[in-house]
């Protein structure tokens, strides 16, 4: 199953883990004492909403690379993170819709709220890019068809499981449900999974995006199903978790009859990956770089008329011993 650009499969991006940044990113206070109303609109300016991304790694490098991308192009890229506070973040919205700021590009953590918010930022001549997700409200996407990239993964794990336990498995799938994007990955990993190898049961569903919450699900899902041996997850950063709980019960972390899998492609994910050996077997990795050039081209393109769409960049299977491994650590400065 494939979903077109006009589905709501393209989702807000991705990863949310820990790493350093809060020299790179920018805040509300920051930008608003920064221009008065309307100033903002005389510079070559992109204002990006994303919440939570001064915890997430690979969030972080791809806005780096949109901040290296801006300036190439003349552009300044301002960050704002709200957290999780969807308050913050619409307020200041708002806040850059009156200071005029030529282009906003905006992870929706709840589309339908955010329509109006984008409505009004187009009626101000302001072009709205929607990061990850589709509006009715906006110029463009730039994101992932996380369904499809998701079922590449489910796929991937349903090939593993027929070559390795002759079809059948008991499988933990990690999903976000709160969120629209995760739905969809764990619906992507789910019907993949299912479509190659349809006698693997499921015994556990929990949401777990971060490494705390995938040591702690997965601690008491291994308690109440101790035969699970495959565990499959939306984010890299809850299944780093899984396998520290894995190990941490008693299991062993080579089990030639375990897998662990997860996307978007974390620093230590790519690490167990590149070294091989474990139940830690594969991960969807972003091509964060180009990430970060999509969001600055797709503003120049709206703003000088040129609309070309939607950017979307899909994620890439990466196995243990893989090439790819390195490939996509050192892009995020941590190849040694």
């Amino acid at each position: 199953m494939t979903h077109p650009p006009s589905s709501p499969s393209f989702l807000r991006g991705v990863a949310r883990r820990g790493f350093l940044a809060g020299a790179f990113l920018l805040g509300t206070a920051a930008l608003s004492a920064g221009f008065p109303a309307g100033a903002a609109a005389q510079e070559k300016l992109i204002a990006v909403s994303f919440p939570n991304s001064s915890t997430i790694g690979a969030v972080v490098t791809s806005l780096n690379q949109a901040k290296v991308k801006g300036t190439e192009m003349g552009y300044r890229v301002v960050v704002d993170d709200p957290g999780a506070d969807m308050n913050k973040q619409i307020n200041t919205l708002k806040t850059w819709i009156q200071q005029k700021v030529p282009v906003i590009v905006c992870v929706t953590p709840q589309p339908a709220v955010f329509e109006t918010i984008a409505k009004q930022a187009r009626e101000a001549g302001i072009k709205w890019i929607t990061y990850g997700e589709k509006l009715t409200n906006q110029d463009a996407t730039v994101g992932y068809a996380q369904y499809d990239d998701g079922r590449k993964l489910g796929e991937y794990a349903g090939k593993w499981v027929n070559e390795t336990l002759g079809g059948t498995a008991k499988v933990v799938v990690l999903g976000y449900e709160k969120a629209t994007w995760g739905q969809l990955r764990g619906n992507g990993i789910k019907d993949g999974l299912k479509s190659v190898a349809p006698k693997v049961e499921i015994v556990a569903e929990q949401d777990a995006i971060n490494p705390t919450d995938g040591l702690n699900v997965t601690r008491s899902i291994l308690q109440a199903h101790p035969d699970a041996n495959v565990i499959l997850g939306v984010e890299d950063p809850a299944t780093e978790g899984a396998y520290k709980a894995w190990i941490a019960s008693g299991k062993d972390k080579s089990d030639p009859k375990a897998f662990i899998g997860g996307m978007d492609g974390t620093v230590p994910a790519l690490k167990l990956l590149r070294e091989g050996g474990t139940i830690y077997r594969a991960s969807m990795a972003i091509p964060l770089k180009s990430v970060g050039d999509a969001i600055v081209t797709t503003a120049d393109d709206l703003l000088n008329g040129r609309n070309k769409g939607d950017s979307i960049v899909p994620l890439e299977l990466v196995t243990e011993k893989s090439p790819k491994a390195q490939a996509y650590l050192d892009e995020q400065g941590a190849g040694g």
